[in-house]
């Protein structure tokens, strides 16, 4: 079962809200983590199994931690030698899903949750888990199973106090969890079809425009898969009283490749930049090279190999990550002082052609065709401009491309808050029937 499947659309999430709404407010948290463990067996029986038994010794072991640093409060071996125990197990259980797949479904996220709360309760940023049901839920809530947000502490947790259930906070988080549906179902499936069938094609048949369709797709699959889950789990979030933040932000739109990787997993990027840079207050002026240092570059390339592996933990990731960092080299010491003689939308173009360029170690099944596809890309080795096959592709995907168009910037954001401004009565009605008819087809295209 997941976010996009009939069942859990239709079945499992009108029966949680309806426990939710019938429990007491002072049960509602363990309430919401028990409907989160139970959507995990029905989803994958060894994922439960493996968060069940994970955050439970994780709950008893930070009453030892509290312990030690009660005792050794100047010595942070504690925090590294919990935090190095959660790493050892994510990797073991990335590794055991290639032999049971949905086995690590939450795993990650658990993960760098737990991670960002060691690394906040080290700097005086988070207190102790008193109840089992805060920490659980915490870490475990399945609305951010798949992609996140990685939530912090302090903005996550004080919520916990307030759980309540209106027919406003359900109508809006539906109102955006259809949203996600819709980009996953529509947009993201089809960009990824539009992939796989330009990637099936033999490199020595790729001309100049095939090449960049395929990292354009494969870009397009990337950001409409992580914006639709995104969504929804932000939708899912509001529908239970629970704020969380955006998971992805337009990042193509960036003016800097640093910016633009920045926006892919902000919460993610954010935490892993903080915790190498050791400031929280650096990664805003970083993203534009404001008085970066060696050491918050390596940060950068820090985030950048973490975002990688959180989306697809795949050996290319790490190629990736070294050939985008090679580019944000390049950008800071070469030629950034050039962007601020050029437009927005100029610097805007540029970096997300040299996002798309950086794809090409991943987009490629074969590893070792790398090198063809680069030299492609650059036209060194296409022969022609377009084939038969790409045009067949592109006619057949016409709509996912043009949807993908439209809908990859923030324009089609602001035109909407831009009429519920000026129309509110009129703009609520329009949106109401727009979403009923996008669930409708969203249901037809998953059946």
């Amino acid at each position: 079962m997941t976010f996009s499947s009939i069942s859990f659309i239709y079945l499992y999430l009108p029966l949680a809200i309806i426990i939710f709404r019938l429990t007491p407010a002072h049960r509602r948290v363990a309430c919401l983590t028990l409907l989160s463990w139970c959507y995990y067996l029905l989803a994958s029986v060894p994922a439960a199994l493996i968060l069940a038994a994970n955050c439970l010794l994780d709950f008893v072991l930070l009453s030892f931690l509290e312990l030690y640093l009660a005792r050794c409060p100047d010595k942070p071996v504690g925090y590294l030698a919990f935090a190095a125990k959660a790493v050892v197990v994510q990797v073991l259980v990335m590794a055991y899903s290639h032999w049971s797949p949905g086995a690590s479904l939450g795993g990650f996220v658990y993960t760098a949750t737990l991670i960002g709360y060691l690394w906040d309760h080290s700097r005086g940023k988070a207190g102790y888990f008193r109840s089992f049901w805060d920490y659980a839920l915490f870490t475990t809530f399945f609305a951010k199973s798949y992609l996140g947000p990685v939530v912090r502490y302090d903005r996550f947790v004080p919520q916990f106090s307030q759980l309540r259930s209106s027919a406003t906070l359900i109508s809006r988080g539906a109102v955006q969890f259809v949203i996600g549906l819709a980009k996953k179902a529509i947009i993201a499936d089809g960009a990824v079809i539009l992939y796989q069938e330009l990637a099936s094609l033999p490199v020595e048949e790729y001309t100049f425009f095939s090449a960049w369709m395929l990292v354009f797709a494969a870009a397009m699959a990337i950001f409409f898969t992580i914006s639709a889950y995104g969504d929804m789990a932000r939708g899912l979030c509001s529908i239970f009283s629970l704020e969380v933040p955006r998971v992805i932000y337009y990042p193509y739109q960036a003016k800097s490749v640093v910016e633009c990787v920045s926006r892919i997993n902000m919460p993610l990027y954010d935490l892993v930049v903080e915790i190498v840079s050791g400031s929280a207050e650096r990664i805003r002026q970083l993203r534009r090279y404001r008085h970066a240092d060696t050491r918050e570059l390596i940060a950068v390339l820090a985030g950048v190999v973490v975002v990688g592996i959180w989306f697809d933990p795949v050996p290319q990731v790490l190629l990736w990550a070294g050939f985008l960092f090679l580019m944000v080299l390049a950008e800071r010491y070469l030629y950034f002082w050039l962007f601020r003689y050029i437009p927005g939308l100029l610097q805007s173009a540029v970096t997300f052609g040299l996002f798309l360029f950086s794809l090409a170690p991943l987009v490629l099944p074969q590893f070792p065709n790398t090198g063809d596809l680069i030299s492609v890309l650059l036209g060194f080795s296409a022969q022609r401009m377009i084939s038969d096959e790409t045009s067949y592709y592109l006619a057949s995907n016409y709509l996912v491309i043009l949807l993908s168009l439209l809908f990859f910037t923030s324009l089609a954001d602001r035109l909407t808050g831009f009429l519920s401004k000026k129309f509110p009565v009129a703009s609520e009605w329009v949106i109401a029937v727009f979403n009923g008819s996008l669930l409708i087809l969203t249901t037809a295209l998953l059946v």
